[in-house]
């Protein structure tokens, strides 16, 4: 059993996935913008890959937190 209970919202039910998936997307958001400017992405091979990894990084890392 996780940290957080199923969420009931106007009838809809939520599982705890879920919430943790909006929440790494919000800080998968705030990374890109923290690191667009410092030119990391030129020295990336293929921009969409390295945020599909860093996504899959921030989402790993906020579930690891709920556990």
């Amino acid at each position: 059993m996780g940290l957080l209970p199923v969420m009931v919202i106007f009838g809809l039910s939520f599982p705890p996935v879920f919430f943790e998936l909006l929440v790494s997307m919000a800080l998968f958001f705030v990374l890109r913008r923290l690191l667009q400017p410092t030119g990391i992405y030129d020295f990336v091979w293929h921009p969409a890959l390295f945020n599909t990894a860093l996504y899959c990084c921030t989402y790993y890392l906020i579930s690891c937190l709920f556990v």
